[in-house]
């Protein structure tokens, strides 16, 4: 919203000054020439300057997507992880109330190895 309320005002004064410079006059760019009014050369600046700027958030937005991305699959990887952990958990669990209850030591001895943190880096 902020946006708007500030490109409003510039894009009327924009149009104010190419509706009050009419009148043609002889443009150069190192060797070549054509004749043009001022107010149409401003909007034409003006519309390139924002062709410049949407492409330069365009471009930012581009890393921006690639992180979320990352950050989207990694979350995917340890939500997989806490899954399996709370299955082995639980499996584990039922084993030993299952000794408990026949009052005598399981007869599998496991062990549950830490997992290591993934080599990628920088989320």
């Amino acid at each position: 919203m902020i946006r708007l309320i500030l490109l409003v005002p510039f894009l009327l004064a924009l149009i104010l000054f190419a509706a009050s410079n009419q009148e043609s006059s002889q443009m150069w760019f190192l060797t070549y020439s054509w004749s043009s009014s001022v107010g149409v050369l401003a909007l034409l600046i003006a519309f390139g300057g924002l062709l410049l700027g949407a492409f330069g958030v365009w471009v930012s937005e581009l890393n921006q997507r690639r992180r979320a991305r990352k950050a989207e699959a990694r979350n995917r990887e340890l939500e997989a992880t806490v899954a399996s952990q709370t299955a082995e958990l639980e499996r584990l669990q039922a084993q030993a109330r299952l000794a408990m209850a026949t009052n005598a030591s399981p007869a599998v001895i496991t062990s549950i190895t830490p997992i290591t943190p993934s080599s990628s880096s920088g989320v």
